[in-house]
Protein backbone atom coordinates (compact mmCIF):
# COMPACT_ATOMS: atom_id res chain seq x y z
CA UNK A 1 0.00 0.00 0.00
CA UNK A 2 3.03 2.69 0.89
CA UNK A 3 4.45 1.58 -2.49
CA UNK A 4 1.38 2.14 -4.63
CA UNK A 5 1.19 5.66 -2.87
CA UNK A 6 4.62 6.12 -3.35
CA UNK A 7 4.38 5.40 -7.31
CA UNK A 8 0.94 7.46 -7.40
CA UNK A 9 2.76 10.80 -5.85
CA UNK A 10 5.65 10.47 -8.04
CA UNK A 11 3.22 10.39 -11.20
CA UNK A 12 1.60 13.12 -10.21
CA UNK A 13 4.30 15.66 -9.21
CA UNK A 14 5.87 14.71 -12.97
CA UNK A 15 3.24 15.34 -14.88
CA UNK A 16 3.07 19.01 -16.13
CA UNK A 17 0.82 21.36 -14.91
CA UNK A 18 0.36 24.02 -17.60
CA UNK A 19 -2.52 26.23 -16.15
CA UNK A 20 -1.70 25.52 -12.26
CA UNK A 21 -0.88 29.27 -12.38
CA UNK A 22 -2.57 29.46 -9.12
CA UNK A 23 -0.06 26.85 -7.28
CA UNK A 24 3.31 28.64 -5.93
CA UNK A 25 6.57 26.86 -7.33
CA UNK A 26 4.13 24.77 -10.12
CA UNK A 27 2.79 26.77 -12.61
CA UNK A 28 4.38 29.12 -15.54
CA UNK A 29 4.05 32.76 -14.06
CA UNK A 30 2.79 35.31 -16.77
CA UNK A 31 4.91 37.73 -17.24
CA UNK A 32 3.19 40.50 -17.90
CA UNK A 33 5.62 43.36 -19.66
CA UNK A 34 3.79 45.95 -21.90
CA UNK A 35 5.64 48.34 -23.61
CA UNK A 36 3.92 51.36 -23.70
CA UNK A 37 4.10 54.07 -26.05
CA UNK A 38 5.68 57.69 -24.96
CA UNK A 39 4.09 60.62 -25.79
CA UNK A 40 5.99 63.42 -27.57
CA UNK A 41 3.63 65.96 -26.18
CA UNK A 42 4.33 65.08 -22.46
CA UNK A 43 7.93 65.77 -22.57
CA UNK A 44 7.09 69.55 -24.61
CA UNK A 45 4.58 70.09 -22.20
CA UNK A 46 6.63 69.31 -18.97
CA UNK A 47 8.95 71.24 -20.38
CA UNK A 48 6.83 74.37 -21.05
CA UNK A 49 6.02 74.00 -17.46
CA UNK A 50 9.55 74.06 -16.16
CA UNK A 51 10.80 76.75 -18.72
CA UNK A 52 7.82 79.25 -17.46
CA UNK A 53 7.86 78.15 -13.59
CA UNK A 54 11.78 78.69 -13.70
CA UNK A 55 11.48 81.96 -16.47
CA UNK A 56 8.91 83.65 -13.23
CA UNK A 57 11.34 82.53 -10.43
CA UNK A 58 14.03 84.40 -11.74
CA UNK A 59 12.59 87.31 -13.32
CA UNK A 60 10.89 87.74 -9.63
CA UNK A 61 14.95 87.67 -7.96
CA UNK A 62 15.81 90.34 -10.86
CA UNK A 63 13.10 92.71 -9.78
CA UNK A 64 13.90 92.63 -6.28
CA UNK A 65 17.41 93.57 -7.34
CA UNK A 66 15.86 96.43 -8.71
CA UNK A 67 15.38 95.47 -12.37
CA UNK A 68 12.25 96.78 -13.91
CA UNK A 69 9.92 93.63 -14.82
CA UNK A 70 10.31 93.34 -18.90
CA UNK A 71 14.04 94.05 -18.40
CA UNK A 72 14.06 91.11 -15.55
CA UNK A 73 11.97 89.24 -18.16
CA UNK A 74 14.31 89.41 -21.01
CA UNK A 75 16.83 88.53 -19.00
CA UNK A 76 15.92 85.77 -17.20
CA UNK A 77 14.67 84.02 -20.83
CA UNK A 78 17.95 84.94 -21.95
CA UNK A 79 19.38 83.45 -19.21
CA UNK A 80 17.01 80.38 -19.27
CA UNK A 81 18.16 79.68 -22.90
CA UNK A 82 21.66 79.98 -22.41
CA UNK A 83 21.22 77.47 -19.04
CA UNK A 84 18.92 75.08 -20.80
CA UNK A 85 20.17 74.91 -24.19
CA UNK A 86 19.57 70.90 -24.78
CA UNK A 87 16.12 71.37 -24.52
CA UNK A 88 13.56 71.65 -27.66
CA UNK A 89 11.91 74.47 -25.42
CA UNK A 90 14.88 76.51 -25.35
CA UNK A 91 15.79 76.45 -29.00
CA UNK A 92 12.43 77.78 -30.20
CA UNK A 93 12.27 80.75 -27.75
CA UNK A 94 12.28 84.22 -29.17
Amino acid sequence: MKRSSLVITVLLAALPCAGCSHIPFIGKKKQTTTKQKLNPRVATEVEKDFESRWVEKRSAELVSQGQPEDAARTQAVGEFKQKFAATSIAQTLP
